[in-house]
């Protein structure tokens, strides 16, 4: 088994090393050692280099405009950009762009139009509402979070917790009951706008070196047209 790697991986690591070296290390000199974002101007300006070089979207899927990287290259690659103070937890400060919510892949055109192309482009920043304080990941009982159809529009009720990035985010993905006697099967996924009436999000902790807070969220009579809802 050959484990060398190849000259074109050689090239993409050096050039990796040396942007964070270059460019990523020197600006934590002059930031709060528990900083967890890079100031605007900033991350603006890496992320054009990054896109630059090529590698921005790392995890996006090729046919989505990602580029095409294997998994050994991408591993290679997230070595050398967690080689800085916050690279354990925020490696690179995102500059590098991100997959965003995987569930909007299987999204409807015009969602995708509204909601995942923009994510992907770094436009836009979206939260994954799951956990409620009934329990985390087990939708067929902890779930209470309802959705009741009236009209055309579904209405949500009810709360999340422990929800990265929400107080940041311009949408959402959230999880609700629209059919109690169904178990898991009676939940439904819905895309929020952070600006809908009814939709509150509250900071609650900001843990060590976290890339955001988590927060609690509120959904009071949250009416949902239909053309947001997921088919």
């Amino acid at each position: 088994m050959d484990l060398e790697l190849s000259d074109e991986q050689n090239l993409i690591v050096d050039t990796v090393r040396k942007f964070v070296r270059n460019e990523i290390v020197p600006l934590e000199a002059d930031m709060d050692p528990d900083a967890s974002d890079l100031d605007e101007e900033n991350h603006e300006r890496l992320s054009s280099q990054v896109k630059k070089m090529g590698f921005f979207g790392l995890d996006i899927p090729p046919e989505y405009g990602g580029p095409d990287i294997d998994i050994v290259t991408r591993t290679l690659m997230a070595i050398e950009m967690a080689q800085h103070r916050a690279g354990l937890y925020n490696p690179c400060y995102g500059v590098f762009g991100g997959a965003g919510l995987a569930q909007l892949f299987e999204a409807n055109e015009d969602q995708k139009q509204r909601y995942l192309f923009p994510t992907l482009r770094g436009e836009r920043h979206g939260f994954f509402g799951l956990t409620e304080p009934s329990g985390g990941s087990d939708p067929a009982r902890a779930i209470q979070t309802t959705a009741v159809k009236d009209g055309d529009d579904w209405v949500l009720n009810g709360g999340k917790i422990f929800i990265s990035g929400a107080d940041r985010a311009d949408y959402g993905i959230v999880f609700a009951r629209t059919d109690a006697a169904k178990g898991r099967g009676g939940i439904t996924c819905f895309i929020i706008d952070a600006d809908m009436p009814g939709f509150h999000v509250r900071r609650i902790v900001h843990t060590l070196r976290s890339t955001s807070y988590a927060t609690e969220l509120q959904f009071d009579n949250l009416r949902v047209p239909p053309q947001e809802h997921p088919r």
